[in-house]
């Protein structure tokens, strides 16, 4: 339609997604934006004896992207890595489980006959038998965690020459107890010289919380805290898709996505793949992205967010008070995630300023409402510091992206991060009248490089 040489959606959405991946993570280099200093030291990491990798961090930063992408490039050809994942019932013994099955290609649902030849019987496959193997099977077998460890010694042993696990979202095990079994399983592993190599990721702020204080375990653990995107990485998202389609890219449209996504992979990829559809969609055959297509796809993108980021923002507008709105993007107008009452009321202010239709609250009333935005009727957006009064932070780190979206949808011009002022674009929008994002209105444009006064330690 719009893009030279894609008359059919079919061969077009196939063709974008496989350059943007917003639904699951992304498993090969060349389309992991800004994460190759990480990716050279899990592999390394994975080559020591009894070594493995632990990515913690924000949710929605990359992990599962980075986990993956890093099993791949350890993983030996002769098989695909293992992939498992955590889950609220989750304990050992079923993950156990299901690395083996997986590593067998066992059918969950029904026994499947399985046949090796490496001449000798063991006790789990018992190779050189053709033999039957479910999940039952192999659960009721896994008494200790002794078992655990040989059961993973004869995965290593079947499944490849350089066997790795993925082992996705741990911090979805409920039972701190189950947690720090992995602890000990990951010491005995490596005392037992068993070569299979795990690659977990979770949401956390220390390995601790998520493995609990296993002194041993540590040991065995290379660990990564991710951090958001660079700003370079965040923008060479939608430049990489534009290029791969051959079209022309403004530098303030990925200057603009860049600053919006809130160093988040997820928002980037979502902004870009519903920019993309609304090029795609034009009327007209395009060679460049322009505004309306960024607008259109940032609008495309708040509509589809999940409800999980949308019911917290939704809960704090529908306050009886109604002021919520400019009060949510204040919280979020900084390159900082902890910021004091002071700094956000500076924000805004500076917020106000843009929406003269809008009536401003005074620092009293402020503070009230960001005192409320704690409260489960607002959605519990904000935590305060546990020692410092005055500082508060987003309880979910990624909704801040999603309040960002909001913000840019209706022409508030955030300051964002600190971002090079060579690369700072210059366009400017009018201020939208309405509340929330509900319709197709959007501002005809954006500014990021204002001037405005130095906010003290923001």
């Amino acid at each position: 339609m719009a893009i030279y040489g894609y008359d059919d959606s079919t061969a077009f959405g196939l063709k974008l997604n496989s350059v943007v991946s917003p639904a699951q993570p992304i498993q090969s280099i060349e389309h992991l934006f800004g994460r190759s200093a990480e990716l050279e030291r899990i592999r390394q990491a994975l080559f020591a004896p009894g070594r493995h990798s632990f990515i913690y961090g924000d949710r929605g930063v990359g992990k599962s992207s980075l986990a993956a992408t890093a099993a791949n490039l350890y993983q030996s050809a002769d098989a695909a890595f293992i992939d498992v994942s955590g889950g609220p019932d989750a304990t050992l013994r079923s993950i156990v489980c299901n690395i083996a099955i997986q590593a067998t290609k066992s059918s969950r649902l029904t026994k499947k006959k399985t046949t090796t030849s490496l001449g000798a019987e063991w006790r789990f496959f018992k190779v050189g038998k053709t033999v039957e193997t479910s999940s039952a099977d192999l659960r009721s077998e896994i008494e200790t965690l002794a078992d655990a460890v040989e059961l993973l010694r004869e995965v290593a042993a079947i499944h490849s020459e350089l066997p790795v696990v993925v082992l996705d979202e741990f911090d979805r095990i409920q039972s701190a107890q189950e947690r720090a079994l992995f602890g000990d399983l990951l010491k005995q592993l490596g005392d037992k010289k068993v070569t299979l190599k795990f690659i977990f990721t979770g949401v956390g702020d220390s390995i601790e919380e998520l493995l609990g204080a296993h002194p041993s375990a540590i040991r065995q653990l290379d660990t990564l805290e991710l951090p958001k995107l660079s700003w370079d990485a965040r923008w060479d998202i939608p430049r990489k898709v534009a290029e791969t389609f051959g079209i022309t890219l403004d530098r303030e449209i990925y200057i603009r996505i860049a600053a919006v996504s809130d160093g988040y992979p997820y928002y980037a990829h979502l902004i870009t793949e519903k920019m993309m559809w609304d090029v795609f969609n034009d009327s007209q055959v395009i060679h460049a992205i322009e505004q309306r297509h960024y607008l259109g796809g940032l609008n495309s993108a708040i509509a589809g967010i999940s409800a999980e980021l949308q019911r917290p923002y939704m809960m704090a507008l529908n306050q009886r008070s109604g002021d919520y709105e400019e009060i949510l993007w204040s919280t979020a107008d900084s390159e900082y995630l902890d910021r004091y009452l002071l700094q956000m009321f500076s924000s805004y202010e500076h917020i106000m300023r843009q929406r003269p239709q809008e009536v401003a609250i005074d620092y009293k009333k402020y503070t009230a409402r960001i005192r409320k935005l704690k409260s489960p009727s607002c959605g519990e957006i904000l935590v305060s510091h546990p020692s410092k009064a005055g500082l508060y932070t987003y309880r979910e780190k990624m909704l801040r992206g999603y309040v960002r979206m909001q913000a840019e949808a209706h022409g508030v011009e955030l300051a964002g991060e600190k971002i090079p002022q060579s690369e700072k674009p210059t366009m400017h929008v009018r201020s939208s009248a309405g509340r929330g994002y509900y319709g197709p209105s959007v501002p005809a444009g954006i500014h990021l490089g204002r001037q405005r006064r130095k906010e003290s330690g923001d």
